[in-house]
């Protein structure tokens, strides 16, 4: 007699997970609604009221029109960081690339400045000084620039980008005892300092060099802002300047969804069970978004 055994399987049809009900990917460009391909538009409504600087895939600077959805990357080396959803800010400072105003006073020795040199947006609105035409202070080598003002109260950001032909050691900050010191590399670098104002001294705005050596410093894009971060380079000539907030919302999806947001450094949230309606974005901890999810 043959025994024989039968064993037979049966599979079973794999389950596919549903497609999300909305995907933005802002790092591919790739936009889907339930699984489907879409324009960006179609379900992303986008307002700005004013121009905005954005560094390009080429890692340089350039003025992005009112309402137009700015794709951030890094200076220089152009990899892409998310798209900028930014407040509203405001340039305390009134010319933020002419330094020779007589609205800049001197620290120590305010340096003679040259104008027409080229700037990290490609303009020719940067200006250099050189450090051993300064030589002012106790030791007799000191120059720089600073901004009295005894108005602002609350936290706030200066930034300014500079460069070198050499590289060099400077302070900066918003006054001298809320300062740090920085290296300035032959490449251009935006330094951010921020502190609560008043301080001791009111200024908001402070730099200098200590060498007076044959170096030649370039500076251009000053800003002092509220907040604890600088926000892109808003231009003043004059008169302080706003650039209004980026106001984005979400358009023909409402409902109960679980919801992830990719940031610039891969960091995530979640909300889960958000109520989502026309024109809903979410509370963002970062101003940069790679890929928002919606299931």
């Amino acid at each position: 007699m043959k025994l024989t055994q039968d064993i037979s399987v049966t599979s079973h049809p794999s389950r596919r997970r549903p497609a999300a009900a909305l995907s933005l990917d802002f790092k591919r460009q790739v936009y889907r609604r339930s699984g489907t391909p879409v324009a960006l538009g179609s379900v992303l409504t986008f307002a700005r009221g004013t121009a905005a600087l954005q560094v390009n895939a080429s890692g340089a600077l350039e003025t992005v029109a009112a309402d137009v959805l700015r794709r951030e990357h890094a200076f220089s080396t152009g990899e892409f960081q998310g798209a900028l959803f930014e407040p509203e800010a405001t340039n305390l400072l009134l010319y933020s690339n002419d330094f020779a105003q007589p609205y800049w006073a001197g620290y120590a020795a305010k340096p003679s400045f040259t104008g027409g040199q080229p700037a990290p947006d490609g303009s020719l609105t940067a200006m250099k000084w050189n450090c051993a035409d300064t030589t002012g202070g106790a030791g007799g080598k000191r120059g720089g620039i600073l901004k009295p003002d005894t108005a602002p109260a609350g936290v706030a950001t200066a930034s300014v980008w500079l460069r070198a032909s050499a590289p060099v050691t400077m302070r900066f900050g918003h006054s001298d005892g809320t300062s740090k010191t920085i290296s300035v590399t032959t490449q251009w670098q935006r330094f951010t300092y921020t502190e609560t104002l008043p301080n001791n001294q009111n200024r908001i705005f402070m730099l200098y060099e200590d060498v007076n050596a044959d170096i030649d410093v370039y500076i251009w894009g000053a800003q002092v802002e509220y907040g604890s971060a600088a926000t892109s380079n808003i231009a003043t000539n004059g008169s302080t300047t706003t650039r209004l907030a980026d106001q984005p919302g979400l358009t023909g999806l409402t409902g109960v969804f679980d919801l992830t947001v990719t940031y610039d450094d891969d960091s995530t949230d979640r909300f889960d069970g958000e109520g989502v309606n026309e024109g809903w974005w979410p509370l963002m901890r970062r101003i940069r978004i790679k890929r928002i999810l919606l299931s």
